[in-house]
């Protein structure tokens, strides 16, 4: 038995990684809320959750493998966003008109973010010029806001600057809406999106885990990159089972591939507003039924929330 460490296990991607470990019967599993990594025991993996227990890891062991990837340093440029997107620009991948300094802001709506990955995220639309002004922290920056409903991204496994297992999905709905966990997610065949994200990668020299993302703007007819996530990702599921390469390269572990092309995730419903339920009702009798942690626990925390309000 092969012993498997989870860090910051709290997220999603732990209950859809714990899935397939637990079925192939060769793997015990340990988890830890916390991002370092124990000092008193030794595991044959381990799997950093979130960008923090990546970054630490990666720190204090200097190399972080899994099965036949390795996770390199080169990644952590990403976690710079304006740096990542004038290299992204560089390469003749659009990218959102873009402004580090508010008075700069020519442009209404915008969309505010975190300058960097491995900070406090700060997210949300301004839409008046007051809002812009009233936004008093200095690690965010802000972009020009893409209103086509979707975000389109592709998650990938590469080795030295090459992509070597990919899928690409949309995310027909978030929650929120404006960028976060993928409510309904659709399998998506673009070559756009597969080019910039090797154009990028290679730039890099990407090696590891990563999931590029984009919008689709239609006064470009374009997709537009937004970010890349050096970690891996909530919706990763999905994306094992429509390419097994992904568990094969990871744990040597074979399954049978599955052509979902479309999934909802039942737990993000239920957590989930309720003025969201009627634009995902309709797509639940053709899709896929998918979990990120146990029912019981999304109930929960509806519950726990609703108390709060």
């Amino acid at each position: 038995m092969k012993s498997v460490l989870f860090l910051q296990s709290n997220r999603e991607q732990t209950y859809s990684f714990a899935k397939f470990l637990k079925k192939a019967k060769k793997f015990e599993l340990f988890y830890d809320k916390k991002s370092n990594y124990p000092k008193d025991k030794e595991f044959d993996f381990v799997i950093p959750c979130g960008v923090a227990s990546t970054s630490l890891f990666l720190a204090d062991k200097g190399i972080l493998k899994i099965g036949q990837m390795t996770f390199s340093e080169n990644n952590f440029i990403t976690y710079d966003k304006i740096k990542t997107l004038r290299i992204v620009e560089g390469l003749g991948v659009p990218i959102p008109k873009t402004f580090t300094n508010k008075k700069d802001v020519d442009i209404l709506p915008v969309f505010y973010k975190s300058l960097r990955e491995d900070s406090y995220r700060e997210r949300g639309i301004a839409r008046t010029v007051s809002e812009i002004i009233a936004l008093k922290s200095k690690t965010i920056f802000f972009q020009e806001l893409i209103t086509t409903p979707s975000t389109y991204s592709v998650g990938y496994l590469a080795d030295n600057g090459k992509i070597v297992a990919s899928l690409a999905q949309k995310e027909v709905i978030s929650v929120p809406y404006h960028g976060g966990s993928a409510v309904v997610l659709e399998k998506w065949e673009d070559k756009r999106l597969y080019e910039y994200t090797q154009r990028i990668v290679e730039k890099i020299n990407y090696s590891g885990w990563g999931l590029a993302e984009y919008k689709y703007c239609d006064k470009r007819d374009d997709f537009v990159f937004m970010e890349i996530n050096a970690k891996f990702w909530a919706s990763i599921e999905f994306t094992f089972i429509n390419n097994p390469l992904f568990l094969k390269l990871l744990f040597d572990i074979d399954i049978k591939q599955k052509n979902i092309k479309k999934a909802v995730f039942i737990n993000r419903i239920i957590q989930s507003d309720l003025k969201y339920w009627s634009k995902i009702i309709p797509h639940l009798w053709k899709s896929k039924w998918l979990k990120t942690e146990p029912l019981t626990s999304a109930i929960k925390d509806r519950l726990q929330n609703k108390r709060k309000k």
